[in-house]
């Protein structure tokens, strides 16, 4: 749900075509798959996304990059803030063998970054420290693949 320009409230609850033009959304807007602000996506939709942005020449390509899918899943899926927490949950999710794997002592130190305090579902505010910058940029690479995903495995599976 966001407001336009004139007030007006504008839900998107299906997939589908989504045309906004001239308009300035003021809160996160959802095409499909539930509300991300209350977790609803499943630990397999979760896994599936990770999964689709992890490994060589993609977004996930480092384990220490995984400190920015714990900022995206704070966010969007309601994963827990500590780090050691977010490795534990991450543990539970049916994500197989994965080229970069979680893991705790490769994330702890960017975790701390002032920038993960912001909510990662509006990069376009997010401020990072002049030194912090260029990981920054490289977070939120990987918040927009990982969003982007959520979205794909959130749509009906349709045999073809």
């Amino acid at each position: 749900m966001a407001e336009n320009n004139d007030g007006f409230t504008i839900n998107v609850n299906s997939p589908g075509n989504f045309i906004a033009k001239e308009i300035n959304f003021n809160g996160p807007v959802n095409i499909g798959g539930g509300n991300p602000d209350l977790g609803h996506y499943t630990d397999e939709q979760i896994a599936e996304a990770i999964t689709a942005i992890n490994g060589i020449g993609k977004p996930l390509n480092s384990k220490r990059k995984w400190a920015a899918v714990h900022w995206g899943l704070r966010w969007y899926c309601n994963f827990p803030t500590g780090t050691k927490e977010f490795c534990d949950r991450v543990d539970e999710l049916p994500l197989g063998k994965l080229e970069f794997e979680c893991d705790y002592t490769s994330i702890r130190h960017f975790t701390t970054f002032s920038f993960m305090d912001q909510d990662a579902r509006f990069l376009d505010k997010v401020k990072a420290s002049k030194q912090d910058n260029d990981f920054f940029l490289q977070c939120r690479e990987v918040v927009i693949a990982l969003a982007t995903e959520l979205g794909k495995a959130a749509l009906p599976k349709m045999k073809l």
